[in-house]
């Protein structure tokens, strides 16, 4: 009889790790498991019996006597020799483990995640990303304002030598006036702090709360994801970006191109395309965040940029409106590397004029013609349903002659409708007529409302207050679009013509109309003349044709898996 250790679990190590060597291998006495009174006969040795978690034998004694028994054994009765060994199969992964253990079963987990489809964002989650992205943005521009307003009264203050504020406030205070923090009640006169504590406390949670009038934005990790791990894209949302002269903004957008989120940020004027590059990743992050997600789970993004765009290599030349940006700089590859998902550049009037075309202005027409009239003046070509790029360059409206040896214009190219009418090019004007001696408020609205350039909105002030200069630039803006319009009509013929971009729309009830009835007297057909609109996307209308630069990569995530 054989005695189990006590110390010896069931389930150890030694009952799984094979066959022991017989006793009589190791050169010891071996020792039987039956009866004194029926000795096996020596002759016809039996099999020694596999080592089980049940009778595993277990090491004698030095004196080579056996411990005194538990229980009593059955004896064994003689058995058929046993079958041959099968090698035990892999047992299952341990319950402990959260990852797959073996080649195999991560490759098989790997092809189950690839496969997994993310539930769809329901439109009423989208309505309400929607609305908590436009609430954010409105409170952000009430803090601007407020923050402009403050620092104004400050400097009134500073300038009427009132110092009665300033003495009230504390010296390591910042210099714009706001409210002061409450000091903190000291500790209590018997030294336990258990008072000071307690108010540090509610002074913490009093400045954790939401401030009133902010807009509860949904989280930034979204639901079912897991905080410290990468999480797979998500796949009903796609991002867009406009790249203009004067603003970046970018968007994300639900699956049928609506946005949910959107955001803009001044485009720099120095640093060239490195700074452009990182003000686009910053202004496409902070619109993924107030969508709930991240830049790099969207599971693509469209760029429009200015100049001449490779579409295959996402490379950008030409822009001249951007600063400092000379020769070409591989945008799509710079930005891929920043955002963490696929992107895809294109023209920004060519995308802006898709963006009408499927979903503004230009819905139901075959061929149009899209002019954006803003820091420059561009144009977009679709005909018989297609884009028309040419050779890259297709629609360059702005670069069409109007008057021999006319205005300068800033790319050496001399009377184009863009030296005319471009806001750039104005602003050279208006600048070069101020040096004359000539009176304007254009450039002290500009100071006053704290813009680096002479933007629409400022136009628009000008225009309002009467100033003349502003007036004499925009009427010759305005006959310059009339003639460069009318003759890309007359050579393409399309049937219709949406007119947007910052100034086209900011102008939309006022100029625009004086541009179209300007076209008659240059238009070869005046009889049967094309329909001329307004752009119906407005300032977002950029962000949307982006988007659809990335159509097939969401239309190829819609479909069932292979």
């Amino acid at each position: 009889m054989l005695r189990r250790s006590d110390d010896q679990p069931e389930g150890s190590a030694s009952d799984t790790e094979g066959t022991e060597v017989p006793p009589e291998a190791a050169g010891e006495p071996a020792i039987s498991t039956e009866p004194e009174s029926s000795p096996e006969p020596e002759s016809s040795p039996e099999p020694a019996p596999e080592p089980t978690a049940e009778s595993t034998p277990e090491p004698v004694a030095e004196s080579g006597l056996a411990p005194e028994p538990e229980a009593e054994v059955e004896p064994e009765v003689p058995a058929a020799p046993a079958p041959p060994q099968v090698p035990p199969a892999p047992g299952p992964v341990a319950q402990h483990s959260p990852e797959p253990q073996t080649a195999a079963e991560r490759l098989t987990e790997q092809q189950r995640t690839a496969h997994e489809t993310v539930a769809p964002i329901s439109k009423a989650e989208m309505k309400d990303r929607r609305e908590a992205s436009r609430l954010q943005r409105k409170a952000d521009k009430a803090d601007r304002k407020a923050a402009r307003k403050a620092a104004k009264d400050a400097r009134k203050a500073r300038r009427r030598g009132d110092q009665s504020e300033a003495l009230s406030l504390d010296p390591l205070s910042p210099t714009t006036p706001g409210p002061v923090a409450p000091q903190r009640p000291p500790n209590p006169p018997d030294g336990s702090p258990a008072a000071g504590i307690a108010t540090a406390a509610a002074e913490t949670e009093a400045e954790s709360a939401p401030p009133a009038g902010k807009p509860d934005l949904p989280p930034i990790t979204p639901p079912g994801a897991f905080h410290g791990r990468a999480s797979r894209r998500t796949a009903a949302l796609i991002g867009g970006i406009d790249l203009g002269g004067t603003k970046i903004a970018a968007a994300v957008l639900d699956e049928n191109h609506e946005v949910v989120a959107y955001r803009r940020r001044p485009t720099p004027d120095r640093g060239g395309p490195a700074d452009v590059v990182r003000a686009m990743t910053t202004t496409m992050q902070e619109a993924a965040i107030d969508a709930g997600t991240e830049a790099h789970r969207l599971l693509a993004v469209g760029v429009g940029s200015p100049g001449s765009v490779n579409a295959k290599t996402g490379a950008v030349s030409g822009a001249g409106n951007l600063p400092d940006w000379d020769g070409t700089f591989q945008l799509g590859m710079a930005l891929r590397e920043e955002l963490g998902t696929e992107v895809r550049v294109g023209n920004d009037v060519q995308v802006g004029t898709r963006g009408e075309y499927e979903l503004g202005a230009g819905v139901g027409y075959s061929s149009l013609l899209g002019v954006f009239w803003g820091t420059g003046v561009g144009g977009g070509i679709i005909i018989n349903g297609e884009p028309w790029l040419g050779r890259g360059r297709a629609g360059e409206i702005g670069h069409t002659l109007v008057r021999r040896g006319g205005a300068k214009g800033l790319n050496g190219l001399n009377g184009t409708v863009e030296a005319y009418a471009g806001r750039k090019a104005m602003e050279e004007k208006a600048l070069r007529e101020v040096k004359k001696g000539r009176k304007t408020k254009l450039f002290k609205l500009m100071k006053k409302h704290e813009k680096t350039h002479l933007t629409s909105a400022i136009w628009q002030r000008a225009l309002d207050d009467g100033d003349e200069l502003a007036e004499d630039l925009l009427n010759r803006a305005v006959g310059a679009l009339s003639a460069g319009i009318a003759s890309a009509v007359n050579l393409l013929d399309p049937e219709a013509v949406v007119i947007g971009g910052g100034l086209g729309v900011r102008f939309a009830d006022t100029l625009v109309p004086e541009i179209i009835s300007g076209m008659d007297q240059y238009l070869l057909n005046k009889d049967n003349p094309p329909d001329v609109k307004v752009a119906a996307l407005g300032d977002e209308g950029g962000v949307i044709g982006a988007s659809l630069l990335v159509k097939d990569i969401l239309d190829a995530n819609r479909a069932p898996s292979t």
